[in-house]
């Protein structure tokens, strides 16, 4: 079973005899169809993913991509973790105004997002780990430890998401459940991943695990929508939304400015009354008119991005049977070794309810 253990991700042999025997195949393969190597991009190509446990080099291409986007959107993004409120606060000074009135408020908001970021960062970069093969195969105990954190992170995260939700990018309806809908998605990919690992079901925990991961990245690419969605909003110069008048005023650090900017915020005796103004969107105008492009896209932007990622995983998981297959079958042993009534059916596998076809360990 040790030897099944460290297969258990690895697309090989996990022992060093098993690999050598692999190359010896692989290199007669090579000598019988005429040719000495491959071309020198893949032999390069071969000498960076091998010793990182990647057989295929399309596997180490979507890493690369994907693992590496998300990597370096969590890195560029720890100076946000100085949630300070001073004027040198790398989170305040990238933010909308709106977002910047409410959380440098010491309020519920401010709590939510504090915790939204030393969660998901930490767990953004810890994550990128979990795929590698040789930390899978050859350091399992590691692989454990780093899954339970990212666990606890992405929990602690999905609090804090919802706890700013009401005021993030303007806080409407449709981002509240873009959000919602996110937290809801992550959460049970999460669950069903732990339950299903725990229940030795090894190709179900790589689904899930994967789906949630997926989910996860989808603020990377709502980012670059969104971007693409503001200009394009400001551009126009035909889109409005309401804003309160002391979230826009909070912007202004001359009083008299804001005054005549927006008069209708004004009371009777000068003070700014409790409520609200139309605010222009604008790509050449003033702060405030330059973030209606980023509240009007925000929601748009997010539920194109979930329907991209909800799309896209469902599609590599479709074109990877082979290693579903091939974990199922170890899932199977180690399912009979420990007993299980019905082995290979421990977690949540489709022949478990329904009229679906049940499966069989052929080749076993």
């Amino acid at each position: 079973m040790q030897h099944n253990l460290q297969e258990m991700y690895s697309g090989g042999s996990g022992t060093d005899e098993g690999i050598s025997s692999q190359k010896a195949i692989s290199t007669s393969r090579v000598e019988e169809s005429g040719f000495e190597s491959p071309n020198r991009f893949v032999y390069y190509a071969r000498k960076v993913y091998h010793p990182i446990g990647f057989r295929k080099g399309y596997n180490f291409s979507l890493f690369v991509i994907f693992a590496g986007a998300m990597f370096g959107f969590a890195l560029a993004r720890l100076p946000y973790l100085n949630i300070s409120g001073t004027a040198s606060s790398s989170f305040f000074n990238n933010i909308l105004p709106s977002e910047l009135y409410w959380y440098s408020q010491f309020s519920i908001y401010r709590i939510g997002i504090t915790l939204h970021l030393y969660a998901v960062l930490p767990a953004g970069l810890l994550m990128v780990f979990q795929f590698v093969p040789a930390i899978r195969y050859k350091l399992l105990p590691l692989h454990r430890i780093n899954g339970y954190i990212i666990i606890i992170l992405v929990m602690i995260s999905n609090v804090g998401a919802l706890m700013i939700a009401r005021r993030a990018f303007g806080g409407g309806l449709e981002t509240q459940a873009a959000v919602g809908t996110m937290v809801i998605m992550v959460t049970t990919s999460i669950s069903l991943a732990y339950y299903n690992i725990k229940r030795l079901q090894i190709e179900q925990h790589r689904k899930w695990m994967l789906r949630a991961m997926f989910y996860l990245g989808v603020i990377i690419t709502m980012r670059i929508i969104l971007l693409v969605g503001s200009i394009v909003v400001n551009a126009q110069k035909s889109y409005w939304t309401v804003a309160e008048c002391k979230e826009v005023e909070f912007g202004y650090q001359d009083p008299n400015m804001f005054r005549e900017m927006y008069p209708a915020c004004v009371g009777l005796n000068g003070e700014i009354v409790d409520g609200h103004v139309a605010v222009q969107g604008l790509a050449d105008g003033m702060a405030e008119e330059v973030a209606v492009g980023f509240k009007l896209s925000f929601g748009m932007a997010a539920w194109v991005a979930i329907m991209m990622h909800l799309v896209g995983v469902e599609v590599y998981l479709a074109l990877t049977p082979r290693e579903t297959e091939r974990l199922r079958k170890i899932s199977y042993e180690r399912q009979l070794e420990r007993g299980y009534r019905d082995p290979g059916r421990g977690g949540l596998t489709s022949d478990r309810v329904g009229d679906a076809v049940k499966w069989s360990p052929s080749g076993l």
